[in-house]
């Protein structure tokens, strides 16, 4: 997969393309599913298959009161993108000067004659353009006019929910993270790198890794069931996100408890999926209150691996 940091790079050169565009936060089943019928569209026809996105969000630029959190890391985000098969990447700064481009002057410059569509994949809902003023209807008439077609993604429900990256967020960030599972087509995952940490886990008999990342979303406070990814293997585990109160309020930190391993990872790049929370955070009258209690998250964490047949 190529990957093109602005559309005026110029080593980027099309012949014909199968486009789809939009931020793709989060990469949720909608997304998936627009992203797939371009590669498909893309194999079919001959073309290249191309995903137009915009960092930063929109919102950072025109609204940032109102700018979203952003679910994916950037890296992580191309990672994915790679593995659905994507050919070509171009990330267009949005900037105050983007944004005043008309919708006409979107689509005859930047999709027509840079990107060479001939095939644009969009969501029932697209508005694009100065103020938001392109539809889905004013893109299927230049299309008649510019030598493109459109194809359009009805949105997606989940047992009733649509699926947007706002809902999976606002799902996150109530710690209903087993939730999300079904409108990601995977867990809610957040990339880092294990760093030194109090080695209070140690201490209580249960070493964690301390995981730094850059992550925007975290789930609510709490104790969960995840998956450890390390490198190419993927190990059960339990993981606190909080301020540790019952050693006096810290900072807030993401600690895993690895089930059945102890080896030194420090320094390493790690991938946590969220299963399921298991409980709020809370503050223990004692040491040994919270290693009791440490027992038993691990026990109801092994019973939710349990019930979801996932193994180490």
């Amino acid at each position: 997969m190529q990957i093109f940091r602005h559309i005026d790079d110029p080593s980027l050169s099309l012949r014909g393309a199968a486009i789809t565009l939009g931020n793709f936060d989060g990469i949720h089943l909608g997304h998936q599913a627009l992203i797939g019928g371009v590669v498909a569209e893309a194999r079919n026809l001959g073309l290249v298959s191309v995903v137009l996105t915009f960092e930063p969000h929109p919102l950072k630029v025109l609204a940032p009161e109102r700018a979203p959190k952003m679910l994916l890391a950037h890296k992580d985000k191309m990672q994915l993108l790679q593995t659905l098969g994507v050919d070509v990447v171009v990330i267009q700064n949005f900037d105050l000067s983007f944004a005043k481009l008309s919708a006409a002057e979107f689509v005859r410059t930047i999709l027509v004659d840079r990107l060479k569509a001939r095939k644009i994949w969009v969501g029932k809902d697209l508005r694009f353009g100065q103020g938001r003023k392109g539809s889905v209807a004013d893109l299927e008439h230049w299309g008649r006019e510019l030598g493109f077609t459109v194809a359009t993604v009805e949105p997606i429900l989940v047992n009733g929910e649509r699926v947007s990256s706002s809902r999976i967020r606002a799902h996150v960030s109530d710690g209903q993270v087993d939730r999300v599972e079904s409108m990601l087509g995977r867990y809610y995952f957040l990339s880092g790198r294990v760093v030194g940490g109090h080695r209070r886990g140690r201490e209580l008999g249960f070493p964690t890794a301390n995981v730094s990342t850059r992550a925007e979303v975290l789930p609510l406070d709490g104790i969960y069931a995840t998956l450890f990814q390390l490198r190419e293997r993927r190990l059960l585990s339990v993981s606190s996100i909080g301020v540790n109160p019952t050693f006096g309020a810290g900072p807030r930190t993401v600690e895993s408890f690895i089930l059945n391993s102890n080896e030194d990872i420090y320094g390493e790049p790690v991938k946590l999926s969220f299963v399921k929370r298991i409980r709020a955070e809370r503050k223990f009258d004692s040491v040994d209150d919270l290693i009791a209690q440490i027992r038993r998250d691990v026990d109801n964490a092994k019973a939710v691996f349990a019930e979801l047949n996932l193994n180490g």
